[in-house]
């Protein structure tokens, strides 16, 4: 087992996370920390950074270290990154930070940068052409990206910190001095023409689109908390514009979703992602809570774990997988073998469910982590299986498809529609969506029933399906007893009749060897 710290100093903030990596290669976020040290303020005019915001850093960074040497951590990566990379004294600072904190931290350039944003995505959302853009306080960060590869980067110096010290004069921006930044950011934008229209999906990491997302979810009062992967369309954004433009400082604190820390820089912020909206000529953007941060993992979990460009092929199912190898009590056999038959069924039953592969995508997910509650407890696991799919690191789903995966889990064992529409994540279901949980969730039941024993009985299976019944022909293992599982299989008869109208017949045959 080993614990590896990463630390991500930026222009404005800094955040510290430490990983758990298992022995059997699965690995989890087992603590983290961000403060704001504004480590740009006050440098632009000589171009260095000052004494005031160093010593902000040193001390912080100072505690990080001490935190990584509690938590017995293997290694600490550390890198900062457009301030110190802009000032003229940045290697002074970073040697200071190495004699003081005894953190190796390097600076690393735009180029770097933008990679390590691109991993932190490319392995947590499900894209494969989008713009990617990483808005800090003393840069932005832009990628195209095209079939899972970065086509094209460039680092801008336009930062959210930046733009507000370089064109706000006073407490608040005058209508002059904002058209002035404006001009400003369209000026850069313009000159990247390997940008202009692409049309592609905006992709958003770091604080200021966060908080444009919270912002927004606080408004609408969307039903759960979640931002990775949250879409915000181009009119929300407007809306967000209108809202921060029109309160002075003492205001803008009080919206809520808004932090109190950046409320004196939001408005420079959202004015960059709104420009590079219209330039790019997307409809909308995509949240990313992963960005520099994860990347530096994936980088290091891809060199010592999986292949050197960090890249995961299919990130579903590796999450998927990282979740359950997870749990202590994870049966991995069993919820491969689940898994399977419920994929078997799925495709033979397609006549009479009528759903398309992504679903199946869904019901594959919800199979693999049917039993994951039970590391809560054993009574009503399939309601605590629930809580922990909504609530755990599952990519490439959207939040609609991870609340399915885990109604899937839940209604596969006993939970019905009363407790999908009562709960946070229920309110984001459409009524068909809601029944097509019901009727998938009755395929997870049938499989879980076939392993009731968890002796994995069934060799092989097929299909039959009529007007008026499904039947299910199993050849069963040599040896193996089926009494349990009828048992099962019987209990599911009034589930199946409401979800298919047809009767449920399973028969079980003797393999010939």
């Amino acid at each position: 087992m080993k614990h590896i710290a990463f630390i991500d100093l930026g222009s404005n903030s800094v955040r510290f996370v430490i990983i758990e990596i298992a022995d059997n290669g699965s690995y989890q976020l087992i603590y983290q920390q961000k403060e704001s040290i504004r480590l740009s303020e006050g440098m632009w005019e000589k171009q260095k950074l000052t004494i005031a915001a160093m010593m902000r850093a040193i001390k912080t960074l100072l505690a990080f270290s001490h935190m990584a040497e509690a938590m017995n951590c293997d290694e600490i990566i550390a890198v900062a990154t457009a301030a110190v990379r802009l000032a003229k004294n940045g290697q002074a600072f970073i040697d200071m930070v190495r004699e003081q904190t005894g953190i190796p931290i390097r600076c690393i350039s735009g180029e770097e940068e933008a990679n390590y944003g691109f991993l932190g995505v490319i392995n947590t959302i499900a894209l494969r052409d989008f713009v990617l853009f990483d808005l800090g306080g003393a840069s932005v960060e832009v990628s195209l990206v095209r079939n899972r590869r970065v086509v094209k980067s460039v680092s801008l110096p336009m930062g959210a910190l930046t733009l507000t010290g370089a064109f706000q004069s006073g407490k608040e921006f005058t209508d002059k001095e904002y058209e002035s930044m404006v001009a400003h950011i369209r000026k850069l934008l313009a000159k990247q023409d390997w940008l202009k229209h692409t049309k592609l999906p905006l992709i958003g990491i770091g604080g200021t689109i966060r908080n444009i997302a919270k912002i927004d979810q606080r408004k609408y009062a969307y039903p759960v908390t979640k931002l990775h992967n949250y879409q915000l369309t181009a009119e929300r954004l407007q809306e967000v514009i209108g809202l921060v433009r029109g309160r002075n400082l003492s205001q803008r604190r009080k919206i809520s979703g808004l932090s109190t820390e950046r409320a004196d820089i939001i408005i420079a912020g959202v004015t960059v992602v709104n420009e590079l909206l219209s330039y790019v000529g997307a409809e909308c953007i995509l949240v990313s809570g992963c960005g520099l941060r994860e990347g530096l993992f994936y980088k290091y979990y891809g060199e010592n774990y999986m292949n050197p460009s960090g890249i995961i092929d299919d990130i579903l199912l590796h999450s998927t997988e990282n979740v359950l190898l997870s749990s202590p009590q994870n049966d991995l056999i069993h919820a491969k073998y689940i898994a399977n038959i419920c994929n078997t069924l799925y495709e033979e039953w397609a006549s009479i469910h009528g759903y398309g592969k992504r679903t199946g995508d869904l019901l594959r997910v919800a199979a693999l982590l049917h039993d994951i509650g039970k590391e809560i407890n054993y009574y009503n696991h399939a309601k605590h299986s629930a809580y922990v799919i909504v609530n755990c690191n599952l990519y490439g789903l959207t939040h609609v498809e991870q609340a399915m995966c885990a109604f899937i889990a839940a209604c596969s064992h006993g939970a019905n529609g009363r407790f999908v529409k009562r709960t946070d994540y229920g309110k984001l279901l459409t009524p068909e969506q809601q029944e097509e949980v019901m009727r998938v969730s009755t395929i997870l039941a049938l499989a879980e029933a076939i392993d009731e024993s968890h002796e994995q009985p069934a060799m092989s299976l097929t299909s039959t399906i009529t007007n008026d019944k499904v039947e299910v022909t199993i050849w069963k293992k040599k040896g193996t007893h089926t009494t349990i599982a009828d048992v099962a299989i019987n209990q599911l008869q009034k589930q199946f009749k409401r979800d298919y109208k047809r009767k449920l017949v399973v028969i079980w045959k003797p393999t010939l060897s």
